[in-house]
């Protein structure tokens, strides 16, 4: 009988958020400088891309996209809690180009975040 208190938390913690791709921050933008870092130093350090383009003129394009979404804590009051609660969603999306000899040109990122669904509880503030 101990498994269905562990399936019932496992269940619950596993719905606490969702995410998807890889989260390239601020400070990760620091290790890459333009001019001097490859496409071999990025991929190295922050995995394999969302996407990679390589445009006409050789060029290349890194794009690395991110996406969570965390529900608030009234989603898991019983039959009115998804219809009314919604969740916090937070996305940011990171752009390198190189160019045609894989040495980094540029580096962009741009980030937005939002709620979904009323809320009775205050928000709360992002780490």
């Amino acid at each position: 009988m101990r498994l269905v208190p562990a399936l019932l938390a496992t269940c619950i913690l596993s719905a606490a958020c969702v995410s998807t791709g890889v989260d390239v921050k601020q400070e990760h933008l620091a290790n890459f400088l333009p001019g001097f870092s490859t496409v071999d130093d990025v991929t190295g350090q922050l995995g394999a891309p969302s996407s990679q383009t390589t445009l006409t003129n050789g060029a290349t394009i890194l794009l690395y996209s991110f996406a969570t979404s965390k529900p608030r804590p009234e989603s898991f009051i019983p039959f009115i809690g998804p219809l009314f609660s919604g969740g916090e969603i937070r996305s940011s999306t990171v752009l390198f180009e190189f160019d045609e000899n894989g040495v980094l040109r540029s580096q962009r990122r741009t980030t937005s975040s939002g709620v979904s669904g009323w809320s009775v509880l205050p928000p709360v503030a992002q780490p």
